[in-house]
């Protein structure tokens, strides 16, 4: 007997996270690692989340309520909180469009549930998120994949692919994981004229919206979409369907993240979510809303004030160190910066090496293209690193590219 026969397709259809695989070695001290996109926990709000705990522990009427099973779609002040954040001129929000989640990552996994069968064609960027590939793997759709540049999505090559009919865009228009780039107002704009064209369901997922160093970013989907419907329209005509999460400007640990989208998806995710896992944990949405509703804006402006620096070092590390057969996302914001090193350069190799002799650790980045290639980038992250840090790795890193040339 082999358990390999035994797994469903869907089952069989999972491979392992190259990241998760990569974490497990960045146990030894001794690696200075760009690799895991995660925020620094050194940031985390520990005295503010102290506090809140003790006060709805000592409530007369959370205590007992913390610990009880709750409904499914979330903490009511927590959705109610979402909505009015969320909501734009022409796109007035309600809680009944929104669903609190085990972290957008959930998110992705009941959307995928609701919308894609075995083959079922689905438009990504080329690259993107590797979580997301792993959700959408276990579905098996067919990768349309959508070229970029350091505006985002190509346009003729997101019309290109909604020609073919796919069931929804799935793109991170701010700061991307793993490009670094984000979607031009422009583009912004026009894609919305196409998923209405073309009747395609956008998923937009904001994770990194927050984290801005220069200027904030153009116009969400969502809100370029309520535009162009025009007021109170995108309940019943809305294709864009935005994700959210606590976990890049919180902590990842409370895992929260919420859906919003028109009722009549909300309600198929409800009780998709209903069948998995009940509701999100009560104490943590309650203890979300808490910390969101009274610290959130200034704990993000400190987040800008530390990522920014650090974001700004390792760009003006690479621009001085990296040899001019390398090139990079110029990013403003999120975490990540992605690199394009010269053709025929492996980053699974040039990994080995990093490891053995410079001890410096990232991401390789053919594990973010869904129909394959790009072994030629690579994925680095400054979020966990300080200034000096960041200039003394990108130092070794770009001499070890020039000496694999």
């Amino acid at each position: 007997m082999t358990w390999d026969d035994k797994f469903s397709l869907d089952a069989g259809s999972i491979n392992a996270s190259e990241i998760r695989e990569l974490l497990k070695i960045l146990a030894d001290p001794a690696i200075l690692s760009f690799a895991g996109g995660i925020p620094d926990p050194a940031l985390f709000p520990m005295d503010k989340v102290r506090q809140f705990r003790e006060r709805m522990v000592d409530h007369p009427n959370l205590d007992r309520q913390l610990m009880q099973y709750s409904q499914t779609e979330g903490y009511e002040p927590l959705r109610n909180w979402v909505a009015t954040k969320t909501s734009c001129k022409n796109t007035t929000l309600t809680k009944e469009n929104i669903l609190i989640t085990n972290g957008a990552q959930q998110s992705l996994s009941l959307i995928a549930s609701a919308l894609i069968d075995a083959g079922t064609p689905i438009a990504l960027a080329d690259p993107t998120y590797l979580g997301a590939l792993q959700v959408f793997g276990c579905r098996r759709p067919k990768y349309l994949t959508i070229e970029t540049d350091n505006d985002g999505l190509i346009i003729d090559s997101v019309e290109e692919a909604f020609k073919q009919k796919p069931k929804f865009l799935y793109t991170i228009p701010d700061f991307q994981n793993p490009g670094g780039m984000t979607i031009s107002l422009e583009r912004r704009q026009k894609i919305i004229e196409l998923a209405h064209q073309y009747d395609v369901i956008v998923l937009e997922d904001t994770a990194y919206r927050a984290l801005y160093y220069d200027n904030a970013p153009p116009a969400s989907l969502l809100e370029i979409e309520g535009d162009f419907l025009g007021k109170e329209q995108w309940d019943q005509r809305g294709l864009v369907v935005q994700l959210g999460t606590a976990s890049k400007t919180l902590m990842p640990a409370l895992r929260v993240g919420w859906s919003i989208a028109p009722r009549a998806l909300i309600n198929k995710l409800i009780l998709l979510k209903q069948a998995c896992d009940l509701h999100t944990s009560t104490v943590n949405q309650i203890l979300a809303f808490e910390l969101a509703n009274e610290i959130l804006e200034s704990h993000i402006e400190k987040l800008r004030d530390v990522y920014g620096e650090r974001c700004k070092a390792m760009i003006d590390s690479l621009t001085r160190y990296l040899p001019n057969t390398v090139n990079f996302t110029p990013v403003k914001g999120g975490m990540f910066v992605w690199l394009n090193l010269p053709q025929g350069m492996d980053a699974r190799k040039l990994l080995e090496k990093s490891l053995a002799e410079e001890k410096i650790a990232f991401v390789p980045g053919a594990a973010f293209h869904a129909n394959g290639g790009g072994e030629n980038t690579l994925r680095l992250s400054f979020s966990t690193c300080a200034p000096e840090v960041i200039d003394d790795g990108m130092k070794r890193l770009a001499g070890l590219i020039r000496r694999e040339q």
